[in-house]
């Protein structure tokens, strides 16, 4: 792969699109099942379920021209489907070269919104940064 891909907001190890693959198949490894969503509208990144009755919502952002305010999208969709059901948990999902604007909004706050940070690396890593493992 080319030292240009890696940096692509479409494909590659950096790209939302590999992020939310990466993660999905991640989830099916932990026992969950990942709804097929479309991939455009008004719909999470990842809708996923657990056998024990768990929910979990996922937004994913990857590298793009514009990663700070792509970062903050990413926040307000998870705020937007926070409901108040007990067995629904949420996360945001970043390539790890953005990390570093999804970590404005501080661990703390995260925790109160319950909303736990994962990163997904170049090597298809997935790493829990803060938040509630699941």
């Amino acid at each position: 792969m080319s030292s240009s891909n890696l940096w692509s907001p479409i494909s590659g190890p950096g790209s939302e699109a590999t992020v939310v693959e990466v993660f999905s198949a991640w989830l099916v490894e932990q026992g969950w099942e990942c709804k097929d969503l479309p991939s455009h509208g008004d719909y999470p990144a990842v809708d996923a379920r657990h056998p024990d009755g768990r929910r979990l919502i996922v937004e994913a952002k990857g590298f793009t021209r514009d990663s700070s305010a792509d970062l903050d999208s990413g926040y307000g969709r998870l705020l937007r489907r926070i409901t108040d059901d007990p067995a629904t948990t949420y996360a945001l999902v970043v390539a790890g070269t953005v990390v570093r604007f999804a970590q404005r909004v501080t661990s703390e706050v995260r925790s109160k919104l319950g909303i736990a940070l994962y990163t997904v690396d170049f090597n298809g890593r997935v790493v829990l940064v803060d938040g509630t493992p699941l």
